[in-house]
């Protein structure tokens, strides 16, 4: 008990840490000094929204003050794209503004009827306690269906498989269910069971839950890339060669795609890690989301803490620039990589 509590404590550490890095509320640095992302003083305090936090629109160009996640939609045609005042859209050759109102969405999580978030409601939004805690949308933001926590909890670490909708959360302090730790419920938060994390012992910076699988998970630390098979409870290293920021499964469950300042493949029935051609990022930058297309598996994407967003639909043999430093480009007129 007295190991179990030493490794919850620093867990707690860790959350904060790997929030504060890299979950949406780290500092990017933009040209001219400019940041994008939460100050330690706003991640402690809550989310507020100032002047500066405003999408600008130039025609079909969007300005995007900060990433807070990625995922496909269920036919692969969109990718949607929390930014802090609101969700956004790439979608047959342009960006647009999600529908509902403009939510600050944390925790983000795709799946295959819609998404599942937490975060803080939109200043316009009435109704709605502050923070979100878990919700979830199948109308792509106009409609939130609350499964609690509201007022209570921020989740900005949580994962939640496509098809089977398990969810995984790392809890930062104690609410009205939950202990400070990580938990899952596999009833849309009805029941909720702790993980016993043993093998953690790094920062963690995201979390990827199997598509089909409820017991497989996948944590990107600090110090590499850990699996589970047994919902969470005991973690073993896949690739410790140096930190992984950012994890995401395939489709079909068998691959994992992960990195930080590049991308690789990790097959779960070899165990073989490979390269995925990268763009070439920037000294300091990191990948903070990854998604994988679910009607193409060779179609994925990622963004990064300097606010640029890359697609590849081939793997990695091609790339195209959906946005540089928080500035979204026409999807027609991106170029190659």
């Amino acid at each position: 008990m007295a190991r179990y509590g030493r490794q919850l404590r620093a867990l707690l550490l860790w959350i904060g840490l790997g929030a504060v890095l890299l979950a949406g509320c780290g500092t990017a640095t933009r040209p001219g000094g400019a940041t994008g992302g939460h100050g330690p003083d706003e991640a402690a305090h809550g989310h507020t929204h100032s002047d500066g936090d405003t999408a600008h629109s130039h025609g079909e160009e969007w300005t995007l003050p900060h990433i807070h996640g990625l995922g496909f939609t269920r036919d692969g045609k969109q990718l949607m794209v929390p930014a802090h005042i609101g969700l956004f859209v790439a979608s047959e050759g342009s960006w647009r503004r999600g529908d509902g109102p403009e939510h600050d969405y944390m925790g983000f999580s795709a799946s295959d009827d819609g998404f599942y978030s937490s975060g803080h409601p939109a200043p316009s939004a009435t109704g709605l306690a502050n923070p979100l805690g878990l919700v979830k949308s199948t109308d792509g933001g106009k409609t939130l269906v609350q499964f609690g926590f509201a007022g209570e909890s921020d989740f900005h670490l949580m994962g939640v498989g496509y098809q089977n909708h398990a969810i995984y959360v790392l809890n930062p302090a104690q609410n009205s269910k939950l202990a400070p730790g990580m938990h899952r419920s596999l009833d849309n938060g009805k029941t909720w069971q702790q993980s016993s994390v043993r093998g953690l012992t790094a920062a963690p910076f995201a979390i990827a839950v199997h598509p089909t699988q409820p017991n497989i998970v996948a944590l990107a630390t600090e110090q590499g890339l850990l699996l589970s098979s047994d919902h969470g409870d005991q973690f073993e290293p896949v690739e410790s060669s140096g930190p992984v920021t950012a994890v995401a499964f395939s489709p079909d469950g068998t691959q994992l795609v992960f990195g930080s300042t590049e991308l690789f493949q990790y097959a779960l029935a070899t165990k073989q890690v490979k390269p995925i051609s990268t763009p070439t990022l920037v000294e300091d930058e990191r990948i903070t989301h990854i998604a994988v297309n679910p009607t193409q598996p060779t179609a994925l994407a990622f963004a990064t803490t300097a606010l640029n967003i890359f697609h590849t639909p081939a793997g990695g043999q091609a790339w195209q620039q959906l946005a540089s430093n928080g500035s979204t480009t026409n999807l027609d007129q991106a170029g190659g990589q």
